[in-house]
């Protein structure tokens, strides 16, 4: 029985660790922090008086940063970091 107990075990941790390893990163948050994030620390998103209000106003601010900063990124990399920014900050749901 403590045989089937440590194999069921070590199973179960190599199951969660290859899962864990084989995750993808979020393609908007490394874009956030390699470009963004220097200047615009979380405590700008978290701002009582933010002005953002709308999902499609995030990704025209995320657009415009992208654009002034000559980033030249493409829809989807906008796309991945209005998401992000969404999710971690905002919890916008309407449509960009």
């Amino acid at each position: 029985m403590k045989k089937n107990t440590i194999l069921t075990a070590l199973c179960c941790l190599l199951y969660f660790s290859s899962s864990l390893l084989s995750a993808e990163p979020d393609r908007g948050q490394m874009l956030y922090e390699n470009h963004c994030q220097a200047c615009h620390e979380t405590w700008l998103h978290s701002r009582t008086d933010r002005r953002v209000s709308s999902l499609s106003e995030l990704r025209k601010r995320v657009q415009g940063w992208s654009n002034h900063s000559e980033l030249n990124w493409r829809n989807e990399d906008i796309d991945a970091v209005t998401d992000y920014l969404s999710r971690t900050f905002y919890l916008l749901t309407d449509q960009p």
